[in-house]
C-alpha cells in the first residue's frame, strides 16, 4: 500500500469546504435527467468533459471533500486532536490516556495503492467516445466526446487504452509519470514516483533525442504542490478546446480548486462573446492548437452539465445538474447513445 499523493503536499490551510452531505436523485428524476444530457450530447457539436477525484472513487481512491474525503478525515482527525489536548491540560491524562479516547490517535487519512486500481467503467466510456464513432454513423466519422481534460493524479486516465494523450489534458500532474526536461517525453511508470514540485527523481531519459535514445536528460517528477504553475501545453490546449465546447461535462468533481474549476462555465450562454487564452509570451502551442490569443465561440452554447453527489459553486449557473454516482449516469448516457450498456466494454465482460 503506498503513501498518499495528500501525504506530499506542503501545508495549506485553506482546503475549502469539506463533508458536505451527498444528495441523490430519485429515480425517475435521475432517469429524465440522464435523457437530458443524452440530448446534449448528441446536439452538440463538440463536447469537452472535465474529471475530478469523484470518478475514480469506485477504483478505491478517495476523494477529497466528500463525507470519507482525504481533506474531511484530515480536517475531523484535527478536531479530535484538539478536544484530546483539552482534555490533557484539564485533566492531567497522558498521550495514551487520549489516544485511546480518541480512536488511538490515528490521522484519519485512508490507505491505498495507485498502483493497483484500474480504471473505472467511466473512465473506459469517456475513452470509448473519444476514440469510437457512435454507432450506426461511422461513415459520418464524427464523436460525442472530444477531448478530456483532469485534475486527477491517479494515473487511470493514463491506463485506460483507448484514450490518446493528444486527447487529454492533466492539469495536476500524475503519480506515475516522470518527463524529460530537455525533451519533454513522458514516462508512464509501475511504480509510485516519490516526490512533488517537479523534482529530479534520479533518473534520465533512455527514448528521446534524435536518434532515439541519445537524449540523456534528466527526469522529474510531474506533481504540482499547492499554488504551482499549470503545465503550459496542458492548460493552453485544455483552454482552447473549452472556447471550441458547445457542451462541457464536469464529472466528479466539486469545482474548488482555480482556476481550473473556471473552465466549466466556458460554454454557458452568456459568459463572454469570445474567450482569451491565457498564453505565455514565447509560443508554445501543441500541434493542431490555434493561434492568436482569442479563439471566436461556436454559434451554439449549450452550457455546463454538472454531475457530482455534492453542491458545486457553479450549480446555479449550469444547464443540468445530476446528483448520482458517476458511474451510474455514464452506464444510462452510454445506452442512450446507442452503444448498449456493457456490450462495446470489454474490462466488464
Amino acid at each position: 500500500m503506498s503513501a498518499t499523493y495528500a501525504d506530499r503536499l506542503s501545508d495549506y490551510p485553506n482546503k475549502g469546504v469539506c463533508g458536505l452531505a451527498e444528495k441523490f436523485d430519485t429515480r425517475r428524476a435521475l432517469e429524465c435527467k440522464i435523457n437530458k444530457l443524452a440530448q446534449l450530447v448528441r446536439q452538440s457539436r463538440h463536447t469537452v468533459v472535465l474529471t475530478g477525484a469523484g470518478i475514480s472513487t469506485a477504483a478505491g481512491i478517495p476523494d477529497f471533500r466528500g463525507p470519507k474525503g482525504i481533506w474531511t478525515l484530515e480536517e475531523q482527525a484535527k478536531k479530535k486532536e484538539k478536544k484530546a489536548s483539552k482534555r490533557r491540560k484539564l485533566y492531567g491524562r497522558t498521550d495514551a490516556d487520549s489516544n485511546a479516547a480518541t480512536g488511538g490517535g490515528t490521522t484519519g487519512k485512508p490507505n491505498f495503492s495507485f498502483i493497483d486500481a484500474k480504471p473505472t467503467y467511466t473512465h473506459r466510456a469517456l475513452a470509448h467516445l473519444v476514440s469510437h464513432t457512435p454507432p450506426g454513423e461511422e461513415e459520418d466519422g464524427r464523436r460525442f466526446l472530444h477531448y478530456v481534460i483532469t485534475q486527477n493524479v491517479d494515473g487511470l486516465h493514463r491506463k485506460t487504452p483507448d484514450l490518446p494523450r493528444s486527447s487529454l489534458s492533466i492539469l495536476h500532474g500524475c503519480v506515475l509519470t516522470e518527463k524529460c526536461e530537455v525533451c519533454s517525453r513522458e514516462y508512464i511508470r509501475d511504480f509510485e514516483v516519490d516526490s512533488i514540485a517537479e523534482q529530479p527523481t534520479g533518473r534520465y531519459c533512455t527514448l528521446g533525442g534524435t536518434p532515439p535514445g541519445t537524449c540523456g536528460g534528466l527526469l522529474r517528477d510531474t506533481l504540482l504542490d499547492w499554488e504551482g504553475a499549470l503545465p503550459e501545453k496542458d492548460w493552453i490546449r485544455a483552454q482552447e478546446e473549452c472556447a471550441r465546447a458547445e457542451l462541457i461535462i464536469a464529472l466528479g468533481t466539486s469545482l474548488r480548486i482555480e482556476p481550473c474549476n473556471h473552465l466549466s462555465m466556458y460554454a454557458t450562454r452568456g459568459y463572454e462573446e469570445d474567450t482569451v487564452i491565457d498564453r505565455p509570451e514565447r509560443d508554445t502551442r501543441v500541434d493542431g492548437a490555434a493561434s492568436g490569443g482569442r479563439i471566436p465561440r461556436r454559434k451554439q452554447q449549450l452550457g455546463c452539465v454538472i454531475v457530482n453527489l455534492q453542491q458545486t459553486l457553479f450549480d446555479q449557473s449550469a444547464e443540468l445538474v445530476i446528483n448520482g454516482r458517476v458511474d451510474d449516469v455514464m452506464r444510462g448516457l452510454m445506452e442512450r447513445l446507442g452503444y448498449g450498456v456493457d456490450s462495446w466494454d470489454t474490462a466488464s465482460a
